[in-house]
């Protein structure tokens, strides 16, 4: 550091440290005190570099490692896999000059110690250096061994200091908090406990009423139990029905619970005992000294009942155990439980919930694995689908019916793909198109699959005009719905029956609109579906529509078609409508408001949008996609580079930045993903348009690539069409 900058520092760091000399390096001792130093030197100046390659051989010998860039963009890439103990930048770089090479290193590595080099010798550029985090400033025609040895130790002592500094102020202000927050809770529990005494005698009956609780006490040596009403009630027995003993309570528990909770009791009458008998099953002497440790903290116990009309219920037992506090046994060291007093509590809603929490486990895992294979599965049908496109493009003279196999072929796997996106509409939620939908042509697909799996002993009514008004929605949602209200209607009646599907056009004038409460004024498309099944009943008719919520066996039924259905109508803008009647059967009625936007009549297919020999960098990890995308585009008059991972991306942009007009880039990729590329590309052209790929087209994902600065998203699989407009579209807001 230059003799002249060293009355600015101690601006820049704390007012104690200013008396302190900078550390004095012999040298000759500085290979022992840095044994095996990792230098990173990003100096574009070739010359220079040697210098300092030179520099640091006379101080090390060969105890160092010196890794040499000469641009920044290259550095930061090496700086994600290799650990360096001291950077040496220059501040002129061909990809980034001033502060803004040492601000950008800095982010991306906020501990690693930094000299900052330069040619100038600027006082006011030091010290800014210094405020923006570098540890030492160093001219390069001034530069000796010395003053490079020194600078490198204190940069790294100096930015260890920081680093130790800030984690103790960091350690400080947490346990300052932390001890504030315990004392601030230690005050509110002292006063919510005060509170509490002064009330608990005047609310105690009333808080077991309402919290469906019951108390007891057991005498353990004599056997006898005192229950309150309130945990008789609980079982729904009259007071008085228990006694004062376990054996009326213990035969109200299910059977295969009260094994379990007899040898919990049996376990306590011996500990109070000493009870070795012979005839005991359970002995003191075959209870191991960790359960006696145990049993002491009271009972804790949870099984379940069977009440008086032959309902099964979850019951919680707590407790708290009381010694034997006699002069004998507390001379002879030796206590015994001898009573315990505790409550019984009614767990039933607690263990449905966890039960209905497993499931919603076990459902996201389901949405997790049917991600990935949508993502493998649309990356397998990309190519399929741009094959059957390109075909005929570069064979014009094939048959007839080889186009027509290649139209199948292209038709299959556009299904395919919509049946990927019905799958994800599921389990995350895909980014749903809106079209004009004509319900006649979705009725009649839906009612081709019925008869093909519905059971012969159910007949199939139908009603479907030709002259139904048009609906906006999403195709596969609507699909969806319709076929879950058939499949429930199927499930209604296993011995048979009749289901009816009709659909009219309907105008609801405003009285009309006030039943259901979610209707409004306005044209619809009513679609009826009637069973003649099992009918619900009345008390469970509010519920249907809860999730997780069937009157279906278990493994028949998830709870969540119902929900699902009725989310799809009500982000359509419509509402359905129920009408049961037990053992007569049931109907739906939704209702698709009516699209204002006219159906477009058919055109012939438009002419696809080409390039002008704009240069495209394409990249993912699928090999196959790679070289269909690059001969799509090349048909089309675009140029192509190609990459298969993030980091050869980055390389290759580097070197044809001037070049590159956009890039196409998967999402999903390996060693690097798709947004670690795309934030490293930006950092070194902010400009650069991006267009994401990804085989999971999610509203999550759609959002995540729009934050990470990619213009525009290409869904897989995806047309020719669809791939040429968009980068149409993207080459055209970018051209001059």
């Amino acid at each position: 550091m230059p003799d002249n900058l060293s009355k600015l520092f101690p601006a820049a760091i704390p007012a104690k440290s200013v008396s302190m000399a900078a550390p004095q390096v012999p040298k000759y001792n500085t290979a022992t005190d840095y044994p095996d130093l990792q230098v990173l030197l990003i100096e574009d100046n070739l010359a220079e570099a040697r210098l300092f390659r030179e520099i640091l051989q006379d101080a090390w010998a060969n105890k160092f490692s010196l890794v040499h860039f000469q641009r920044l963009g290259p550095a930061i890439i090496e700086l994600n896999s290799t650990r360096f103990d001291v950077a040496l930048l220059d501040l002129t770089l061909p990809d980034s000059d001033g502060l803004a090479s040492l601000d950008t290193l800095i982010h991306h590595v906020p501990s690693l110690p930094i000299v900052v080099l330069t040619n100038t010798n600027d006082d006011e550029l030091a010290l800014d250096a210094v405020r923006h985090g570098a540890q030492d400033y160093l001219v390069k025609r001034q530069i000796s061994l010395d003053i490079l040895v020194r600078s490198i130790r204190y940069a790294i002592e100096r930015k260890a200091s920081a680093e130790a500094l800030r984690e103790i102020n960091e350690t400080l202000e947490w346990r300052v908090e932390e001890r504030t927050a315990a004392v601030e809770a230690a005050n509110e529990s002292l006063t919510q406990e005060i509170e509490s005494r002064e009330n608990i005698q005047n609310r105690l009956e009333l808080a077991q009423q309402a919290g469906k609780l019951g108390t007891f006490e057991w005498d353990i040596t004599t056997d006898l139990v005192t229950w309150s009403s309130e945990l008789e009630y609980l079982y729904g027995l009259p007071p008085g029905s228990f006694g004062n003993s376990n054996a009326n309570w213990l035969a109200t528990i299910h059977p295969e619970d009260r094994p379990k909770i007899c040898a919990e009791l049996e376990r306590w009458r011996i500990i109070a005992k000493g009870d070795d008998s012979p005839h005991n099953s359970l002995t003191a002497s075959n209870i191991s000294e960790r359960e006696s440790r145990q049993l002491p903290q009271g009972l804790d116990l949870e099984f379940r009942i069977v009440d008086p009309d032959a309902n099964i219920r979850w019951i919680a037992v707590k407790s708290s155990v009381f010694f034997d506090s006699s002069e004998e046994r507390l001379q002879q060291r030796d206590t015994h439980p001898t009573r315990t007093i505790g409550i019984h509590m009614d767990i039933t809603e607690k263990k449905q919930l966890e039960a209905q929490f497993f499931r919603a486990q076990r459902l996201e895992s389901l949405g997790t694995l049917a991600s990935g294979i949508a993502h493998d599965l649309n990356n397998v049908l990309t190519p399929i689908v741009s094959v059957a496109q390109l075909l005929p493009l570069r064979l014009p003279d094939i048959d007839d019916r080889t186009q027509s196999l290649l139209a199948i072929l292209e038709s299959s796997a556009r299904r395919g793909a919509d049946l990927i996106g019905q799958i994800l509409s599921f389990a995350q939620g895909i980014e749903g198109k809106h079209v004009t939908i004509q319900p006649h042509h979705l009725l009649v697909d839906i009612l081709k699959i019925v008869e093909q799996t519905l059971p012969k002993s159910i007949e199939i009514d139908r009603y479907v005009p030709a002259d139904l008004w048009l609906v906006s929605g999403d195709l596969t949602q609507l699909h969806q719905v319709l076929m879950n209200l058939c499949v429930n209607a199927r499930d209604a009646m296993p011995q048979g029956g009749t289901l009816s599907i009709e659909a009219a056009n309907l105008s609801i004038d405003p009285a009309s609109a006030r039943i259901p409460l979610d209707a409004q004024a306005g044209n619809y498309v009513e679609v009826t579906i009637t069973d003649t099944g099992t009918g619900i009943a009345p008390q469970l008719l509010d519920r249907i529509f809860d999730p997780f919520f069937t009157t279906k066996e278990i493994g028949k039924g998830t709870g969540l078609g119902l929900s699902a259905v009725i989310g799809i109508i009500k982000s359509h803008g419509g509402f359905l409508d129920v009408r049961t009647q037990v053992n007569r059967g049931t109907q739906f009625q939704v209702y698709l408001p009516v699209s204002n936007i006219p159906s477009q009549p058919h055109q012939e297919e438009a002419q696809l949008p080409g390039g002008q020999q704009q240069v495209i960098l394409v990249v993912d990890d699928e090999k196959a996609i790679v070289a269909l995308i690059k001969t799509t585009l090349e048909t089309y008059n675009y140029r192509v580079i190609t990459a298969n991972n993030g980091a050869e991306a980055i390389a290759i942009y580097a070197q044809h930045r001037d070049t590159i007009d956009s890039v196409l880039i998967d999402m999903m990729m390996p060693v690097m993903n798709g947004l670690t590329t795309v934030a490293a590309l930006h950092q070194l052209n902010p400009d650069l348009p991006i267009i994401a790929m990804s085989g999971i087209n999610s509203i999550e994902a759609v959002a995540q690539a729009k934050r990470f600065g990619c213009q525009y998203f290409l869904a897989k699989p995806y047309t020719n069409c669809d791939l040429l407009q968009i980068l149409s579209d993207c080459t055209r807001s970018i051209a001059p």
